[in-house]
């Protein structure tokens, strides 16, 4: 090999690593069932669904998005224990057959050394969510809007 073409070569790898640090620095993760990060992002939901909800909820998590700074949830609330949740028991009494369903889809960041819940959106019928990136600045892969 010679020179000129090392030169380009190591050229192009120095490209490609810093190509390559945006990248890795948005990657996105999900906590594992039982971490203590897994519960701290579905604590902060869970007062404002609570409150929609009018009693105590748990979540089954359908995603759970994480990168540097932003959460990103899709829950299904239930009762402690699994009970269904009626919909007009709730504070959507009226609207139920305008929502699909009860799923919550949330955003929330991690600043002061917690999870703060951003926005939420209960039952949409449509892709709720897609505005966050422009309104809040989280980037779209977060969001599923890549």
């Amino acid at each position: 090999m010679t020179i000129r073409m090392s030169r380009i070569l190591c050229l192009v790898l120095a490209f490609l690593t810093l190509a390559a640090g945006p990248l890795q620095a948005q990657a996105l993760r999900e906590p594992p069932k039982g971490s203590p990060e897994r519960a701290a992002i579905l604590d902060a939901l869970r007062p404002a669904v609570e409150a929609e909800m009018r009693g105590s909820v748990e979540f089954v998590v359908t995603t759970i998005r994480v990168s540097p700074g932003w959460a990103f949830v899709q829950v299904e609330p239930q009762r402690p224990g699994g009970g269904a949740i009626d919909p007009e028991r709730t504070g959507f009494r009226g609207e139920s057959d305008m929502m699909d369903g009860l799923t919550v889809f949330a955003l929330l960041t991690f600043q002061s050394g917690r999870w703060n819940l951003v926005d939420h959106v209960v039952g949409p019928t449509d892709v709720a969510y897609a505005i966050w990136p422009d309104r809040y600045g989280v980037p779209p892969a977060v969001v599923g809007m890549e």
